[in-house]
């Protein structure tokens, strides 16, 4: 083996090291699973507990959500914990940084396919497994599916590229099969692949011949596929799908979204946008050259899909941060040491700087997402007192402060407590009779109430109110959240106090 190859080949061991230090950095901090997962966990219990056959709807929150998500990630899930017997709250919090350090491995070879070369494959692996864009959404409690679905998204755009580029028939089985096991796995990145399979194919697809393959593993998909969806649309009809593509974004994300790409921080790079910095100059470089295959890619996801397009654009933003280092180098007085393993000092000590920098802001990145986006533990303590000294058939106003779905103590607050919280969204983006937008705005207005005195809590009809009087800070410290409501009700003889610690209080109306 030369010493380039064994360069690269230490190059990609650095990325498995690092990142999966990175990864699991955020389920270390929080000390359980990160922000989301909720939902997830309980239709992985109720799949186990209906003998592994997908029942008609999940107990989530007694909210009659159809169990029409796409479940492989359950069933694996499921088998983990039942052939090993981890508690389910323990798989939530590291199997997503498990599988999400197992992309790393998958997004080298999809980049060794695009680069065809190790050396580029090992560096562009590095900085992916540095970008917090390639693991804030995987890493958290739903990444344990989340992730299994980035695993497949690698592979499917490896293989459709190989197909288009080969045009080799023996490609179109493997290609079938890792875009079934994707569309069974998670429907947004299921979305995402398929545009950029269809960018691939604007660029690539040549030919008769290759048209008639990608027919072949299209059919191939609905037919591998068509056990759920049959299924699917014999229990519940079009309605949960849909209510799936109907759930939509609001006016002001995509202008956020928007400027978003003008920044041109797509990796999300917490202190200074290196990556994205090396990926301009990269993209200079293409224009000059003609060559608009990747910078169409990156537009063609912001066009499609704005809420996820920083997550789709990672792969040509990396390909493009390629290139713009081996300008930078060149740009430095170092143009072959690139080409030859980066044998100069000097061009080591680049390499060196940057994968110090890298690693440095990935796991500072990560330890504030697990900081900020955890349930404390004076909160499970508050969770578990509602479990032991309140009818199950209770309903419970939940009232943090926080977004929607950047609020862990409302997702995991029926899981772990076995009651409803009137105000939780997660699930009914596949509730055709109470849409995700309805309980969105449902959500908000009841969050509003935390400014405002009782009266604001007569549109709901609720056994308990729970106030979060606390917030978990980035930096790993917690500060207090006072609000008027809660100052309001504890002047009342209408509403009782049952409960209160340092991070919490539950208020009981007096009927």
């Amino acid at each position: 083996m030369d010493t380039r190859k064994q360069f690269a080949g230490l190059l990609l061991m650095t990325a498995l090291l690092f990142g999966g230090i990175v990864r699991f950095a955020a389920p270390m901090s929080a000390q359980g699973p990160v922000n989301d997962g909720g939902l997830f966990l309980q239709m992985t219990r109720d799949l186990q507990a209906n003998g592994f056959v997908p029942p008609q709807y999940t107990t989530y929150n007694d909210a009659n959500i159809p169990f029409a998500y796409p479940p492989l990630g359950f069933y694996l899930v499921g088998a983990i914990q039942s052939l090993t017997g981890i508690s389910l709250f323990d798989l939530f919090t590291y199997l997503p940084a498990v599988f999400c350090t197992l992309a790393i491995l998958a997004f080298y070879f999809l980049a060794l396919e695009f680069t065809q070369d190790s050396l580029k494959a090992s560096l562009a692996t590095l900085f992916y497994a540095m970008l917090p864009k390639s693991f804030d959404w995987f890493v958290m409690g739903g990444g344990t599916v989340r992730a299994i679905g980035l695993i497949f998204s690698f592979l499917v755009l490896l293989f459709a590229y190989r197909l288009f580029r080969t045009k080799n028939m023996r490609v179109v089985l493997p290609t079938a099969i890792f875009a079934s096991l994707l569309v069974l796995t998670h429907p947004e990145t299921s979305y995402q692949v398929a545009f950029s399979t269809f960018v691939l194919a604007l660029f690539f697809l040549r030919g008769r011949k290759s048209v008639f393959h990608a027919i072949y593993v299209v059919v191939l998909v609905v037919l591998l596929t068509s056990p759920w969806w049959l299924v699917s649309l014999m229990r519940y009809g079009t309605g949960p799908f849909q209510a799936a593509l109907g759930g939509g974004v609001s006016s002001l994300h995509i202008a956020t979204t928007i400027l978003y790409f003008f920044q041109f921080n797509l990796g999300g790079e917490a202190i200074l946008s290196v990556i994205a910095v090396s990926g301009l100059i990269g993209l200079v470089w293409d224009i000059r050259q003609r060559d608009f295959f990747l910078l169409t890619w990156i537009g063609f996801t912001f066009l499609v899909e704005p809420r996820a397009a920083p997550f789709a654009s990672l792969t040509p933003l990396i390909l493009l941060a390629i290139k713009g280092l081996d300008a930078t180098l060149i740009g430095l007085g170092f143009p072959q040491d690139f080409a030859n393993g980066f044998e100069s000092k000097g061009a080591r000590g680049v390499l060196l700087g940057l994968i110090a920098y890298t690693f440095l802001s990935g796991v500072i990145y990560s330890m504030q997402l697990g900081n900020e986006f955890r349930i404390l533990p004076q909160e499970k303590e508050a969770l578990g007192w509602i479990t032991q000294n309140t009818p199950q058939e209770s309903r419970f106003l939940v009232l943090t402060g926080e977004s929607s779905l950047s609020d862990p103590l409302s997702e995991w607050f029926p899981v772990l407590t076995g009651r409803v919280s009137l105000l939780t969204v997660q699930g009914h983006e596949w509730t055709f009779n109470s849409p995700l937008l309805e309980n969105l705005r449902s959500y908000n207005q009841a969050q509003a109430c935390l400014n405002n005195d009782e009266t604001c809590l007569t549109n709901w009809d609720f056994d308990y109110v729970y106030i979060r009087k606390v917030r978990p800070m980035p930096e790993g410290d917690v500060v207090e959240r006072p609000s008027i409501l809660d100052v309001s009700l504890r002047e009342l003889q209408d509403y009782k106090i049952v409960f209160e610690n340092k991070a919490g209080v539950v208020y009981q109306p007096v009927r």
